[in-house]
């Protein structure tokens, strides 16, 4: 039927759902708040996590698979060097690390919670710069600095590949240098000076990485922002089209469908009739209801009155439609038209005679008749074939002429067509 809608999407409803206006505002606040700020208010923060959480996981176990394939490719190194303990390296390599993390990546692939999927990515980070600071104590001397260097790339994967997010970076840069400064120590495997200036090049990378980190998710999160600000922009203005498209259909004061709506549902019944279905289509039957002496009402309770009595008028007028059927518009003025597909003249008749007995069943007071006298309606009732009449026009002047002669009979009744096409 013309006028019906599809349903809202998924992102619509959700948006609806928790309050659009409100998550724009928090967007917007978010915007203008300091760059340093990395945490969003709890709502916002909720859906920046369940809008970005599918890409990040996917993101975050293919980065682990990346980290492992490169770390693994390090064994090459080992067979050249050829020394004792190469084998017992990559028995670490690839009998513990390797397996955790690609245990850990399809954990994180499955989407869990961003907690435990921070955690994973953290532990993955640790493990590897556990495995490289163990290795500085197995290798000969001379590589055993180019090993400890191992634990730059590792911070560098884990801040800027893995991207952890910050407050989870922060903790595997700090437990990652932890775990170096032991493996210098306990006991020394370097002088003290090359020690420090080594702890001093860790620390340095942790830095730098950080800041990196950091920026990339202060970004990450405003551009967040603004997608969010637009889509929810754009689904306000949406919104707003919907309302301007059914004021442009619908009556503002009693809420039915007006004179434009009526005219296209006309249009449409008909074609559907020309395009169809057999030589003789159904009947489209229409009324015509016109309130009795509505300008003597409006005279005498004033239009702020008369605007409630059409109002009343027009939900009597609703419960005797078929839902998604019929259509009851707002003609004009104090005049509706009722449009009943499928329905012959007796059947329209008797709908018509059920209407003005609610209208005055309701008992709205109407003193502007002179004395304690009621709201009444004339109604007006043609019923066509659409092969029976050249348009939607010859339906509405045939149900327009029966309410005349209605009102000519002294109104508070209802009038059929004529049986024949002429007036």
């Amino acid at each position: 039927m013309v006028g019906q809608r599809a349903p809202l999407g998924g992102e619509q409803e959700r948006v609806r759902d928790e309050g659009g206006a409100d998550l724009l505002d928090l967007a917007e606040r978010a915007l203008a708040a300091p760059g340093w700020r990395l945490a969003f208010p709890a709502a916002l923060e909720a859906a920046f996590e369940r809008d970005t959480s599918k890409s990040r996981c996917r993101r975050l176990a293919i980065s682990v698979l990346i980290g492992v394939f490169l770390y693994d490719a390090f064994i090459l190194d080992d067979l050249i060097l050829n020394f004792a303990r190469a084998g017992q390296m990559m028995a670490v390599q690839l009998g513990v690390v390797t397996p955790l993390a690609c245990v850990l990546a399809l954990f994180i692939w499955r989407e869990p919670p961003k907690l435990w999927r921070e955690l994973a990515g953290t532990v993955v980070a640790l493990f590897a710069s556990a495995s490289v600071a163990y290795f500085t104590r197995l290798v000969p001397e001379p590589v055993r600095l180019p090993v400890m260097f191992g634990m730059i790339v590792t911070i560098t994967f884990a801040n800027a590949v893995l991207h952890l997010r910050f407050a989870y970076a922060v903790a595997s840069s700090l437990g990652s240098l932890a775990v170096f400064v032991i493996a210098l120590r306990a006991p020394p495997v370097l002088a003290w000076p090359i020690a420090t200036y080594t702890s001093m090049l860790v620390g340095a990378a942790i830095l730098l990485t950080l800041l990196a980190n950091h920026r990339l998710e202060r970004e990450l999160r405003r551009v967040y922002l603004l997608g969010l600000r637009e889509r929810l922009l754009g689904l306000g203005l949406s919104e707003t089209n919907r309302q301007l498209e059914r004021l442009s259909y619908h009556d503002a004061l009693t809420g039915l469908p007006n004179r434009r709506l009526l005219a296209a549902r006309l249009a449409e019944l008909w074609d559907e009739s020309n395009d169809g279905a057999g030589a003789n289509p159904a009947p489209i039957g229409l009324l015509i209801i016109d309130i009795d002496f509505f300008k003597a009402y409006n005279d005498f309770y004033g239009h702020l009155a008369g605007d409630a009595c059409l109002r009343a008028v027009a939900a009597l007028l609703r419960q005797h439609m078929r839902a998604g059927i019929d259509l009851i518009a707002r003609y004009g003025g104090e005049e509706f038209i009722a449009v009943m597909p499928g329905l012959d003249l007796p059947t329209c008749c008797q709908i018509a005679e059920r209407i003005r007995e609610a209208v005055a069943a309701a008992r709205l007071p109407h003193r502007g008749r002179g004395g304690d006298d009621y709201l009444t309606v004339s109604i007006g009732v043609a019923a066509l074939s659409p092969v029976a009449a050249a348009s939607p026009g010859e339906l509405i002047r045939r149900a327009d002429s029966a309410l005349y002669r209605a009102k000519e009979a002294g109104r508070n009744r209802i009038s059929d067509a004529p049986a024949s096409l002429a007036e």
